[in-house]
């Protein structure tokens, strides 16, 4: 089976920039898509599987997690948006902010 090849290196931490974390880093592969017929199955299409980033360990310099960095890697967030600048966005495009219910009087 075509499968990417699996090795480990260095890189830099993608929030500091600064501390250096170990990784596995298996590579894109294209895996093959099968129909059934009657004979049996055929490949008919081929699928490219990207690039992933196992994490091994945390950053040193900044304090971050192996989940927090591979969710980075994942993502490609490295900053989360706080609810201050969720509302000033959302301002900003004129969305409401608070939504008023008013109970119907003839009930």
């Amino acid at each position: 089976m075509l499968q990417g090849k699996m090795s480990e290196i260095e890189i830099e931490c993608p929030f500091c920039n600064k501390g250096k974390i170990k990784v596995f880093r298996k590579e894109s592969f294209a895996r093959p898509r099968f129909s059934r017929i009657s004979g049996g199955k055929k490949a008919t299409r081929y699928e490219r599987v990207p690039t992933k980033y196992i994490v091994t360990e945390g950053c040193l310099f900044c304090g971050k997690t192996k989940k927090e960095i591979e969710k980075a890697f994942d993502t490609g967030k490295t900053k989360e948006m706080t609810h201050e600048e969720r509302i000033e966005r959302f301002k900003k495009r004129g969305l409401p902010l608070v939504i008023d219910s008013k109970k119907s009087e003839n009930v």
